[in-house]
Parts: C-alpha cells; sequence; structure tokens
C-alpha cells in the first residue's frame, strides 16, 4: 500500500464555535480572486498554516470547488501566522482563494484546533452546517447545504477584520547550544506547539504539555503545582533527551510512583514494523494525519505513535513483550471503533491491543529542597 501526498494531515476533537457572532479576522491578505460576489450563503473556513504541506493540497482541492461553485460559496484560508511569512509563501505559491490572518490565533482556539488541515462550513447566520478534513467535505455536500441555505450576507459582515499591532517578522532562530530555553512573559497556549526546525525539536506551551510530550504520556500522568506551570519555549537538538536538562534549568525533581486503572495493552511480541515506503508526504511535512477514525503518521517512531493513540482515546498505554524499536516507520491504525482496532493492529502489525486493568506510571514535579 503506498499513500501519496495527497493525503490530509489533521486533527480537531472539539469544535465550539462563535455561534452567530461574527468572527474576527487581524488582517485580510487577499480576497476571493474566484468569487464572483462578496455576498455568500455557505462560508467555508480553511484552517491551514506556510508550514503544513498537505494544507495546500486541502486548499487546492476547496480552490477547485471554488471555481465550480463562484456563487453563493466562499472560502477562506485562514493562518494564525505572523502576516510577513504568508505573504512570502503565497509569492511563491498563488492561490485564488480569499487569504486572512487570525495572527492571535482567536477563531483558531475557539475551534480547539490542534493539527492542520482544518475546515468549517457556516452560513450567514455564522452557524457552523460541518466540520472537518476540507477533502472530505465533497460537492455533494456543497450542493446540499446551497439548497438548505438561501439566505446570502455579505463576507465583511460574517467575517470582521479587527486590525492588530503587527509583530516584525524574523527570520527562523538557530539555537547556538544543543538545549535552549527561556519563559515566555505574557503567553499563554492552549495546547502544545511542537515542530522541526533546523535540526531542533521546538516547543512552546506549558511546561506540564512539555514534559508529557517528551516522555510521551498524557497529560493525566503528570502531577505539576499550578504555580510551576509556566510557558516556556524550548529548543531541543534532535536525537537528545532534553526532560532532566528542563528539570535541572528550572531546579525542579520529578518522581514516579504507579497508579491502577485501565490501559490499553500493547504485546509486541510478535510486532511487524512497517518501513517508512508505505506513506510518503514528502519533505517538511507534518508527521501525522489523525482524524476520528484513525491515525497516519509518516516516519514516526513507535513510542510517537502510541502517544497519539493514548491522546485520541484518553487511555495511558502499555507495552509488554520487549523493547520496540526506535527507528522510525510508516502507520496506519483505525481507532474510532475498538474491535476494528484491535483486528488492525493485529493484522498489519502483528501487535496485539487489549484494554484491561493495569498500571501505569504518575510523574510529579516538585522544586528542589534546598
Amino acid at each position: 500500500m503506498n499513500i501519496k501526498a495527497s493525503l490530509i494531515i489533521l486533527l480537531c476533537v472539539s469544535f465550539p464555535f462563535v455561534g452567530s457572532s461574527q468572527i474576527r479576522f487581524s488582517e485580510t491578505i487577499q480576497t476571493s480572486k474566484t468569487a464572483t460576489d462578496t455576498e455568500a450563503s455557505l462560508f467555508f473556513v480553511d484552517f491551514w498554516a506556510t508550514w503544513c504541506g498537505p494544507c495546500v493540497y486541502a486548499s487546492e482541492y476547496l480552490g477547485v470547488l471554488q471555481k465550480q461553485y463562484p456563487d453563493n460559496f466562499y472560502v477562506i484560508s485562514l493562518s494564525e501566522e505572523n502576516p510577513d511569512i504568508v505573504k512570502k509563501f503565497l509569492k511563491k505559491n498563488p492561490t485564488d482563494l480569499a487569504v486572512s490572518i487570525d495572527y492571535k490565533g482567536e477563531t483558531f482556539r475557539a475551534n480547539n484546533t490542534r493539527v492542520l488541515p482544518y475546515g468549517l462550513l457556516i452560513n450567514a447566520n455564522g452557524t457552523v452546517l460541518w466540520k472537518g478534513s476540507p477533502t472530505d467535505f465533497k460537492k455533494a455536500d456543497l450542493v446540499k447545504y446551497l439548497k438548505q441555505n438561501t439566505r446570502t450576507k455579505d463576507v465583511n459582515k460574517v467575517f470582521k477584520v479587527q486590525k492588530i499591532k503587527q509583530e516584525v517578522f524574523e527570520a527562523d532562530y538557530i539555537p547556538s547550544a544543543d538545549f535552549e530555553m527561556k519563559q515566555l512573559k505574557g503567553e499563554t497556549y492552549e495546547t502544545l506547539v511542537r515542530n522541526s526546525i533546523n535540526g531542533y525539536i521546538h516547543y512552546k506551551g506549558f511546561l506540564k504539555n512539555i514534559i508529557a510530550r517528551e516522555y510521551n504520556i498524557l497529560l493525566s500522568q503528570v502531577k505539576l503545582e499550578s504555580n510551576l506551570n509556566k510557558t516556556y519555549e524550548v529548543y531541543i537538538k534532535k536525537g537528545t533527551n532534553a526532560t532532566f536538562q528542563i528539570l535541572d534549568e528550572l531546579k525542579l525533581d520529578l518522581f514516579h510512583t504507579q497508579s491502577k486503572g485501565d490501559v490499553l495493552m500493547i504485546d509486541i511480541s510478535n510486532i511487524n514494523y512497517w518501513d517508512t515506503n508505505q506513506i510518503d508526504w514528502g519533505i517538511n511535512t507534518a508527521e501525522y494525519l489523525i482524524d476520528d477514525s484513525q491515525i497516519q503518521a509518516d516516519n514516526v517512531a513507535f513510542k510517537d505513535v502510541m502517544y497519539q493513540l493514548a491522546s485520541v482515546l484518553n487511555l495511558p498505554v502499555v507495552t509488554k513483550g520487549g523493547e520496540p524499536d526506535e527507528e522510525l516507520h510508516d502507520w496506519q491504525i483505525h481507532h474510532r471503533f475498538y474491535n476494528l482496532m484491535q483486528s488492525n493492529m493485529l493484522d498489519t502489525y502483528g501487535i496485539n491491543a487489549t484494554k484491561e486493568p493495569g498500571s501505569f506510571k504518575i510523574y510529579t514535579i516538585r522544586k528542589k529542597t534546598p
């Protein structure tokens, strides 16, 4: 099986929206070059980022729909990046779609948008009609919703541009050491920002989230006093373990205890790994495709994909039957239906997965005693 770069990488598990009020953006980069009017009955918000390779495919797909239905349908591609970064990207990768900036992430946060691309279809009242991967929104869906929603509204009344003071664009920062860390004053992140830059893993977020991701465990498995859970930016040279460097930097101690409860027991005694040729999303794209039914991953280690599985199931993962290797592999795991997940993992990888009572580690972080 060879899954090409047309596959879409996303994760959005919570869908609150702003209801019937205006949706605020910080800047309009360009208006639609295809839509015949600024008035429409349906509006599609295409959440994307310049670093997300599959987002480009998703936008191209929406561009086709926009050309097929230039009347009463209006697509806006929305990024929360610095507008200078987006403008620079569009010079090399032009689009006919409308492009806007949600620079402070208000609309992203309102929809708990975690991994991209992701899309929302709303009507003239601001009511969400559809949500999910943009490429899952089919022509038949659009035709159906157009018939059901005839009231039109000007795009500028649905989406309000609210100018903010822009920050100066700076080139990607290159750390001078294998580990760098600084506290972020006045910045909070509801979800952890994690990406790869110039051979480093780059984090922005709360300390608890960073530690949980470094250990590939659930947030509920990390205990940390609220006054210690500040936001940080961390650069970690790939291939190094930064947990203890972070703890030493902050003069913290870490202890672990065993807790009992339901776990997903993963028996890897007969594991048969995929190689890295099953999925190919290209260079410098996101690693995961995670939707409401499956996880796909391109060049990802076992422990990292198990972290994603634990997150979507909200269940600690415990491994038995040997030590998993640390090599990179491709993955495709169903998670929506438990029996399907079991058979999928067993048939595809020889992994026996069972939900059962078990024990798992709880990590407690405290200030070092003088």
